[in-house]
């Protein structure tokens, strides 16, 4: 349930990605690595909302530990996007850079980010349960 939501929110920020990545290299001639960053910084910011609020529904912890591991975990991402795109574009140079930049996504969605976000940014939160002994009197 969980990774189908994580999905849903994963293509909306995906979507912002692509669009900010198209508008950057199409109509501000952006080239591409810089405008994957772009992309990449604004699909962040919707990730990381949406995946706390709808994909994981972690408001039982404060939004901020949540977003100091999410930073940590997109700093770690970052370049291993960059990275992957950077050896798509060389591999398939043919290929629009658009295309290469949701294949990365997804590759590096199903490799890193979602078991990242699922078992560390918004893990679930251990419950404590209290049990009350009844005690025998004389």
């Amino acid at each position: 349930m969980r990774f189908g939501r994580s999905l849903i929110v994963g293509s909306g920020g995906t979507a912002l990605d692509f669009a900010a990545l198209t508008l950057s290299i199409r109509l501000f001639h952006v080239d591409a690595t810089w405008a994957r960053i772009i992309g990449l910084c604004v699909g962040g910011v919707v990730l990381f909302f949406g995946s706390r609020t709808f994909a994981f529904r972690a408001d039982a912890e404060s939004a901020a530990p949540q977003a100091k591991r999410f930073v940590i975990s997109e700093l770690i991402g970052f370049p291993l996007n960059i990275l992957a795109f950077k050896l798509l574009l060389r591999w398939l140079p043919m290929v629009a850079p658009e295309l290469l930049s949701l294949v990365a996504n997804f590759a590096l969605f199903v490799t890193y980010y979602y078991p990242v976000r699922n078992s560390i940014v918004f893990k679930r939160q251990s419950r404590m349960v209290v049990v009350q002994v009844a005690t025998a009197r004389p």
